[in-house]
C-alpha cells in the first residue's frame, strides 16, 4: 500500500509538472490554448497580472464549488493544481520565451509540430496525474460535479463550460481590454476539444499499469 501511495503522489506531482509544460509549449506554438487556459492568459494580460497569481485566485474561488459539494473529489492533485500549474506554465513560458524570443517568426509547419508534441504533453501529463485519483482541478470539477448532481451529460457540461471561458474572452476582445492578437484562441482551441478527451483516455491505459 505505502508503494501505491508513492507511486500515486509520483504520477499526480510529475503528471501537473508535464501538464504545465505542455500547456507552456501549445502557448508557444502560437496556435491557440485550450479555452480555460486561454481566458486565464488573456485576462491575466489584460489585468497586467502574472499567470500564476491570477489562475491560482481564480482556482481559489472556483475551489468553493467542490468544497461545498463534492469533497470526494478534493485531494492533493487538486492542491497541486490550484497553487503550482499557473507558475509553473508561467516560468516554462519565461524559459522558451528567453530562449527563442517573444512570439517568434516561425513557419506554419513548425507551429503545427509544436503544437502536436504540445497536445502530447497536455494529455499525458492530464492523464497521469487523473490515473491517480487524488483529486482533480476546481475547473474540471464544474462540470463532473454538475453531471453528478443533475441528469445534464457530462460531455454537454464540459462543453458549457469550455464555451463560457470562450465568451469571456470574446467579450473581453470587443470591449478592447484585450487584443484580438493576445486572445490565445485558435486552431488550438479547436483541436483540443476534440482531441484532449480520446488522448487521455489512451494515455490513461498506459498510466494505470504502473501507478495503480
Amino acid at each position: 500500500m505505502n508503494q501505491l501511495t508513492k507511486r500515486k503522489i509520483i504520477a499526480v506531482v510529475l503528471g501537473n509538472l508535464i501538464l504545465g509544460i505542455g500547456v507552456a509549449t501549445l502557448r508557444f506554438s502560437q496556435m491557440g490554448n485550450d479555452p480555460f487556459c486561454a481566458s486565464t492568459m488573456a485576462i491575466s494580460e489584460g489585468l497586467g497580472m502574472g499567470l500564476g497569481t491570477y489562475q491560482m485566485l481564480l482556482n481559489l474561488v472556483l475551489f468553493i464549488f467542490p468544497l461545498l459539494w463534492g469533497r470526494s473529489y478534493i485531494g492533493i492533485g487538486t492542491l497541486i493544481n490550484l497553487f503550482l500549474v499557473g507558475y509553473i506554465v508561467q516560468f516554462c513560458t519565461w524559459g522558451l520565451n528567453t530562449i527563442f524570443g517573444v512570439q517568434p517568426v516561425m513557419a506554419l509547419p513548425l507551429k503545427l509540430l509544436i503544437m502536436a508534441v504540445a497536445l502530447v504533453l497536455v494529455t499525458y501529463g492530464l492523464a497521469m496525474y487523473q490515473v491517480a485519483s487524488l483529486g482533480v482541478a476546481p475547473y474540471d470539477f464544474i462540470a463532473l460535479g454538475l453531471a453528478e448532481h443533475t441528469k445534464i451529460p457530462y460531455s454537454l457540461l464540459r462543453v458549457t463550460t469550455d464555451g463560457i471561458c470562450v465568451l469571456v474572452i470574446l467579450v473581453a476582445v470587443g470591449t478592447h481590454f484585450i487584443g484580438w492578437e493576445n486572445s490565445h484562441l485558435g486552431i488550438g482551441t479547436v483541436i483540443t476539444a476534440f482531441f484532449l478527451g480520446p488522448l487521455v483516455s489512451f494515455f490513461s491505459k498506459m498510466h494505470e499499469k504502473w501507478v495503480r
